[in-house]
């Protein structure tokens, strides 16, 4: 059974045109609205992995209505709290490049957080990924964290910034980019690395066109040929293809995961892959250590 657990649902606007002219009038060529957030799109990827994955998640307003009704649509098994807020959105806008402008994760009160934590069940893998509303201090998420370790046997995270290295204490597995592990610890690369495992996590680090590197006891390197498209949500795709195939291994997982995250870069919205890439793919990722 896996778990996912989000605390910054969002509704991904996407925006698809010619070539974005700032200051200009911009025509568009199409407009995709889906349930989105980095854990909305962890649930989406394991649900087409078929692992029918349990959504937890806060959701209020209009916002919320609308993504609860599409999460139903997706047969898409959730536990929702509902909150005081309206759920933010997110605004990606694809043309020779991608910008993502992302609202601040939706402020949450003391009690609807303690409702949505004490909500999670049992599991065999849970995640928790996306950000962190900035009204939640880091004792608060610790203490959020303690309580999700205590219901899962493996506790996987994707988050950022000081909650980044405060997971560090109750996650097994801590899933940040190169960018996001150096910011949030303040170290280059390796020290960033050292000073995490020292705490107790493995580290999956994502590295965009150079693959994906797991730290624990050993190192393991995954290289996979670059896909050329939106690479919006491949981190996520990344860590529902290794939760998904965890019990097959740490190395198989992470072969999965990086098919699945590169195979995401088809895929013209986040929380999707291209099937056939995906499954092509499996026979070309290259692993060292």
């Amino acid at each position: 059974m896996i778990q996912v657990v989000t605390l910054s649902p969002a509704i991904d606007v996407t925006y698809t045109l010619e070539k974005m002219q700032v200051g200009e009038v911009n025509r568009i060529k199409h407009v995709a609205r889906i349930p989105g957030g980095k854990g909305l799109n962890v649930a989406r990827i394991l649900q087409k992995l078929e692992k029918s994955p349990t959504l937890h998640c806060p959701l209020g307003g209009a916002n919320g209505d609308w993504l609860e009704d599409q999460l139903e649509r997706l047969d898409i098994k959730t536990n929702i709290t509902k909150i005081s807020n309206n759920t933010r959105s997110a605004i990606t806008v694809s043309d020779t490049d991608v910008t993502v402008l992302n609202e601040p994760a939706t402020e949450l009160t003391d009690e609807e957080l303690e409702e949505l934590k004490f909500g999670v069940d049992e599991s065999e893998v849970l995640i928790f990924s996306g950000s962190v509303p900035k009204n939640i201090t880091t004792e608060q998420f610790e203490s959020f964290l303690k309580t999700l370790k205590s219901k899962s046997e493996t506790l996987i995270v994707d988050t950022s910034g000081e909650y980044l290295v405060a997971a560090s204490k109750y996650a097994d597995y801590l899933k940040p980019n190169l960018e996001e592990l150096e910011q949030a610890t303040g170290w280059p690369k390796q020290q960033a690395i050292e000073s995490i495992t020292a705490r107790g996590s493995k580290v999956i680090l994502s590295l965009g066109e150079q693959g994906v590197e797991l730290y624990g006891e050993t190192r393991v390197i995954c290289k996979v040929p670059v896909q050329s498209g939106n690479p919006t949500g491949a981190g996520d795709a990344l860590t529902a293809g290794f939760a998904a195939y965890l019990e097959q291994g740490e190395e198989k997982a992470l072969v999965q995961g990086c098919a699945v995250g590169a195979a995401s870069v088809n895929s013209n919205i986040a929380g999707d892959f291209d099937q056939i890439t995906y499954e092509q793919l499996l026979n070309q990722v290259e692993v060292s250590s």
